[in-house]
């Protein structure tokens, strides 16, 4: 039986930087497999893929630690602040330095027909405004067992953003805190996924806002929020019999709502009952952002030059982005989380001055 936790601030004493890059280095698994051509990893059977996990792990923490920050802070305009500097320096940064300095690196066409065509500048100012984001610039990763795409991690990004809008307008609602419209969310954002993965549909989920891949991710996304309102820790009697289930469940109609529960499961009692000591693997560097950005374009690369066994471009992937997440957090994230503006802190009146 899981146990409500009524202890310390649990947005504080957790180990969610650990999680967050255990769930970057998820995709890169994922995707080390996808881009040579392997597969995924997991079975379909399975009802998620590893980098599905990856993807689940930050959207339960984003849906709990952004709801904390609306609640925490109800000002549009400083919540909006804080959640652009997050996401948007370093995203931009390797929109803008994937097309001018990898693409005409890379690319099959010459500099000359590389920057006179205008996918490359289509790709930025596509992928500036995060939606509708571009895939391709000319003549780059053709011919590869997954031709075209320069960074398919991107997709994300606007899903996240959309998950911010609705923290905001939930929050200005006064929703944030009422457990009926959260389970409701929550049973409604679940059905969505189990229809998506029961159907296969491919379509949009909302037209012309977000396609069916969102579904999982929104209904994580969710359930993170839920998880903070109510402060549930889920125990190890109960984590180990639903990762069990969801293991049994395999090749059944719910076998993604068993991977959910297991990956929820997993991802909150290991943010809140692992040892301290695994609570900030990097530091004070938080490298799973840049990780997540970086990674896709790096193992596109090299399997362009002809490296194709998953495991090697696993390995060379995280020893070459690493350093450039460290890179990215050192100079541009942390830069940029300095700017954010704090909530005014009330100055208390000496009673000589109250009359």
């Amino acid at each position: 039986m899981a146990e409500a936790h009524n202890g310390p601030n649990l947005s504080r004493l957790n180990a969610f930087n650990l999680l967050r890059l255990l769930g970057a280095l998820a995709v890169i698994v994922e995707h080390s497999w996808v881009l040579t051509g392997h597969g995924t990893p997991l079975t379909p059977d399975s009802g998620i893929g590893v980098g599905g996990i990856g993807v689940g792990v930050f959207f339960l923490i984003s849906g709990y630690l952004i709801s904390t920050s609306w609640l925490s802070d109800p000002s549009v305009r400083r919540y909006t602040l804080r959640r652009a500097l997050r996401i948007y320096p370093a995203y931009a940064l390797v929109v803008v330095a994937t097309a001018l300095l990898l693409g005409p690196l890379v690319s099959a066409l010459p500099a000359a027909s590389y920057f006179s065509s205008s996918g490359a500048w289509s790709y930025i100012a596509r992928g500036l405004l995060i939606q509708p984001v571009s895939y391709a610039l000319p003549g780059v990763f053709q011919g590869l067992p997954y031709p075209g795409a320069v960074n398919g991690s991107l997709w994300t990004i606007w899903v996240e953003v959309l998950c911010y809008v609705g923290v905001a307008v939930m929050g200005l609602l006064g929703l944030l805190r009422r457990r009926t419209v959260l389970v409701g969310l929550v049973l409604l954002a679940l059905a969505a996924a189990s229809v998506v993965h029961l159907t296969g549909y491919s379509g949009p989920l909302i037209p012309l806002v977000v396609s069916a891949y969102a579904a999982q991710p929104v209904a994580f996304f969710a359930l993170g929020m839920l998880i903070r309102e109510l402060r549930w820790v889920p125990s190890l009697w109960l984590t180990v019999p639903v990762v069990l289930a969801w293991w049994l469940l395999w090749g059944t109609p719910v076998a993604n709502l068993a991977a959910i529960a297991a990956v929820t499961c997993l991802t909150f009692l290991i943010a809140f009952r692992a040892p301290a000591w695994l609570h900030r693997p990097t530091g004070s560097y938080d490298l799973s952002y840049g990780t997540y950005l970086l990674a896709f374009p790096a193992q596109q690369v090299l399997v362009q030059y002809g490296l194709r066994a998953p495991a090697l471009v696993l390995l060379a992937t995280v020893g070459i982005v690493l350093p450039l997440a460290a890179l990215s957090w050192r100079l541009v994230e942390r830069p940029a989380l300095r700017l954010r503006q704090r909530k005014p802190v009330p100055v208390p009146v000496p009673v000589s001055e109250i009359s």
